[in-house]
């Protein structure tokens, strides 16, 4: 019988796959979209990154609010960022991939978000 993943395992999985997509594009300007929430079933930020071309550093902006993933106005924000930098491919999460906070900035590096439980 298959194992249950933790939500950890499950985000890493997820992640590494989204990585594999980036990294196999050959298509430039690209722009990546990802959610991130307090657990895998609520987003309360996304993250929209612009890579102009290949080993160059992201243009990165992101949203935040309760139900960002169904605000038209975010929408909207997003459709003419990624529009005002000429995209010529949108590789998208299917998922919320993580929490919402960074380590390091919102919490001590090396330690589990204190604020998302629902991903340790």
């Amino acid at each position: 019988m298959a194992r249950i993943l933790s939500n950890k395992e499950l985000a890493a999985q997820r992640f590494k796959r989204f990585r594999k997509m980036v990294a196999d594009n050959k298509t430039y300007p690209l722009a990546t979209v990802t959610y991130h929430g307090p657990s895998p079933e609520k987003a309360s930020k996304i993250v929209v990154g612009i890579l102009e071309g290949q080993d160059q550093t992201p243009l990165v902006r992101h949203w935040s609010g309760e139900d960002i993933a169904e605000d038209v106005e975010t929408a909207r924000e997003i459709s003419h960022f990624i529009k005002d930098h000429a995209v010529s491919r949108v590789i998208t999460s299917e998922w919320v991939l993580s929490c919402p906070h960074e380590e390091g900035v919102d919490y001590a590096k090396g330690e589990a978000c204190p604020y998302c439980p629902d991903w340790h």
